[in-house]
């Protein structure tokens, strides 16, 4: 016993930490690729297209059949038989070809709305990387904001014991050191949530912490007309929307074989006993059959099928001639917002902040001095707090457009 408890001291002793190893873009994304549960549930639905397309290619399956008959041979001895029979019916029409042809344009189709479900998962988890950003640069912001205002706050107190200032300059600074705390709190509570859904589309990967002090910006040197033949090349949505003319197409085709005629052929064997009646006796028997069958079709007469699939073929061609016209609008939306995002972002430099947080000092030791009140200091704060916000805000923004128009022309890692 005294060994076991010397060990878990030891252990106490340890230092555990609670939080996990910070995860960079690069990382993230890779996990999001590899992990995202609902990802990973929509890749199922190629492995259903596959097997829909292997089902697909079966044959007609032959018919057997079995026949006894009793020609009252308990009384009349007129004798028994038993027959047996095969049939199969031939697919002259290519219905089983144009099945195969239609099993696999779904199957393409369902594999280019997976890299489709992809390119906006990537979007999705860009944009909560961002905004866990922006609310990780906003709570340094405050919490530098809430260090400043503590440390006027107790220098406040010290000059009110000695009497260099009065008692409502001492109680207003401790109240805006108090209410920036309360700001501060709700802060850190929606970054807290912003890790949280980082998390959830990582697959529940714990993430605490983010790695990297500033957002991945990248330069999207393409022209307008670029960025078009980008969209229409790689854009997967657009594919499966072309997939699925085709696929109409297809479905006409198959349509228009399984109204065309059919034939069926027959294979049969019949064995017959002895015929013991008086009258008409007759020995025991061998016989074989062999005979087509032809259906019928009065059901072709009926044009509705046909037709309702050849509306679809029309239907099918509007769509995407609509996916086309929507893809050309959102690359040229997402261009001009990224163009202007970037303008807005180039605005903000270093000096500019430095300026800022310079006035806030200047502020700082004029209201020591006595050469500043506190309703200037603290304009200068939040004047200082307001930049620092719309430098944040325009890099989040410049991130987010960015990733849009990677979305856009589906170049997201390219």
């Amino acid at each position: 016993m005294k060994k076991i408890y010397n060990t878990l001291c030891l252990l106490a002793m340890l230092p555990v930490s609670m939080t996990a190893q910070a995860i960079d873009y690069d990382q993230y994304l890779k996990a999001v690729g590899e992990k995202n549960v609902s990802y990973l549930a929509e890749q199922y639905n190629v492995d259903i297209a596959v097997a829909n397309l292997q089902a697909a290619r079966v044959f007609n399956d032959p018919e057997l059949s079995v026949d006894y008959a009793n020609n009252q041979d308990w009384n009349l001895y007129m004798g028994k038989s038993w027959e047996f029979g095969l049939s199969y019916d031939l697919d002259l029409a290519g219905v089983r070809r144009a099945r195969i042809r239609t099993a696999r344009n779904e199957k393409e189709i369902t594999e280019a709305s997976v890299v489709a479900y992809l390119s906006n998962l990537r979007f999705e988890a860009a944009q909560a990387w961002g905004e866990a950003w922006r609310l990780k640069q906003s709570c340094d912001v405050m919490q530098a904001a809430v260090d400043d205002m503590r440390q006027i706050a107790q220098s406040d107190s010290v000059r009110l014991s000695v009497g260099d200032i009065g008692s409502t300059d001492a109680t207003q600074s401790r109240l805006e050191a108090q209410a920036l705390e309360g700001e501060l709190i709700a802060m850190k509570a929606e970054y807290e949530n912003a890790l949280m859904n980082l998390s959830m589309l990582c697959g529940g990967e714990p993430i605490t912490a983010m790695d990297g002090a500033m957002l991945p910006q990248k330069e999207l040197a393409f022209s307008e007309e670029e960025l078009l033949r980008m969209a229409e090349y790689n854009r997967a949505d657009l594919k499966a929307a072309e997939l699925s003319h085709t696929l109409s197409v297809n479905n006409l085709r198959l349509v228009k074989a399984e109204r065309a005629m059919g034939m069926s052929l027959n294979l049969g064997y019949s064995y017959n006993t002895e015929v013991r009646n008086e009258i008409a006796p007759a020995p025991k028997y061998n016989g074989i059959s062999v005979g087509i069958a032809i259906p019928l079709k009065f059901s072709s007469l009926n044009k509705g099928e046909r037709r309702a699939a050849e509306y679809q073929v029309a239907q099918s061609q509007k769509y995407y001639e609509a996916s086309l016209l929507q893809i050309h609008t959102e690359t040229q939306q997402a261009l001009n917002a990224y163009e202007a995002a970037k303008v807005m972002s180039q605005q903000y430099d270093s000096q500019m902040m430095s300026d800022a947080r310079q006035i806030v000092e200047s502020r700082k030791v004029g209201y020591q001095k006595g050469d500043t009140n506190l309703v200037e200091l603290l304009a200068a704060q939040q004047t200082y707090r307001d930049v620092m916000q719309a430098y944040i805000e325009a890099c989040y923004n410049r991130f987010v457009c960015c990733a849009r128009l990677e979305k856009c022309v589906c170049c997201f890692g390219k």
